[in-house]
């Protein structure tokens, strides 16, 4: 199963150390881009683990306030080819040539967790699992962050996320509203982000989407 290595990994994240302030995040990260978001993805990508869960919170939404620095349409597409072969025992020959593409999209955006878990993947195939942990703990750290913006529980302390694919991901982890029954309404807040209103019986989860400065461009 694709998702093996990555779900196996990932524990409780629901513990709250306060609702993340992305205000802040955003004019740090904007007014110094160096400091506040591109050092601690450069740590990010070589060691992951010293990261406080302050600076985890300006790489992971810090990113919503830089530019992309690729073509979004042709990263995705090179990362669905990647990924309809990270799943798979490839031959020797064809898992370097697909682990060779997924470390160039990887040097473009090491956020995105699809290609964390495809690497993780091809890695564990090849029998490489110190690399393959590496990525499962790159994964781990923005799941984990994910979980901790927020209680989800009050429209106040909402989790928070940056994209669709997202609040898609919290929803499945961290709420208890995924199953037959739900239903969610949404609407927009002044600041321009979307807040979805998740129900299930009694239970209700909040889930905000604060969207790429370029998202719509």
């Amino acid at each position: 199963m694709k998702e093996l290595f990555v779900f196996s990994m990932i524990f409780c994240a629901s513990v709250v150390f306060g609702q993340v302030n992305i205000d802040e995040i955003k004019k740090n990260v904007t007014e110094n881009p160096k400091e506040f978001y591109y050092q601690n993805l450069d740590t990010f990508k070589t060691n992951p683990s010293t990261l406080s869960q302050e600076q985890l919170n300006y790489i992971y939404y810090g990113n919503n306030y830089v530019d992309y620095g690729f073509d979004r349409g042709d990263f995705n597409k090179k990362l669905s080819e990647v990924s309809k072969f990270a799943g798979r025992k490839l031959s020797k020959k064809l898992s370097g040539e697909v682990l060779t593409k997924a470390l160039s999209l990887y040097q473009l955006n090491p956020l995105n967790k699809t290609l964390l878990n495809d690497l993780a993947l091809l890695y564990g195939y090849s029998g490489d699992h110190e690399k393959r942990d590496f990525h499962l703990l790159q994964y781990q750290l923005l799941v984990e962050t994910i979980g901790k913006s927020g209680t989800g529980l009050l429209e106040e302390t909402p989790i928070v996320v940056t994209s669709f694919q997202d609040k898609f991901l919290a929803l499945e982890q961290f709420s208890k509203v995924l199953a037959s029954g739900i239903s969610f309404k949404t609407k927009q807040l002044e600041d321009g982000s979307w807040l979805d209103i998740f129900k299930n019986g009694l239970d209700l989860y909040f889930i905000k989407t604060v969207h790429h400065k370029d998202m719509f461009k």
